[in-house]
């Protein structure tokens, strides 16, 4: 395969983290170099520390009744509809963990 694009890192690297595998252990069975996941890895966390957090996310209004998930952090509590896109819920973990 050839060269891969910042945004494809990042994917490999959230896959990574999802994955409950080790680092070691998520390149061999990737067929990664390790030395090179962690080079690319500390690129992209400088890349996205250099980048000013987005003063706000924008939510939609949620549907009366739908089906709800919580997620509560000492005394505060979001609740959010189930079908929340993935890829939104990772922008707003990024975002509060900045």
């Amino acid at each position: 395969m050839g060269r891969r694009s910042s945004q494809e890192w990042q994917t490999i690297i959230e896959q990574q983290e999802a994955s409950g595998l080790s680092v070691a252990d998520f390149c061999q069975q990737q067929q990664f170099d390790c030395k090179y996941f962690h080079t690319r890895k500390r690129a992209l966390l400088k890349r996205l520390q250099r980048q000013p957090a987005a003063s706000f996310i924008k939510l939609n209004k949620p549907v009366p009744n739908a089906a709800l998930i919580s997620l509560q952090f000492g005394e505060s509590t979001l609740s959010l509809p189930a079908n929340t896109e993935p890829d939104w819920l990772a922008q707003l973990f990024r975002a509060l963990s900045a």
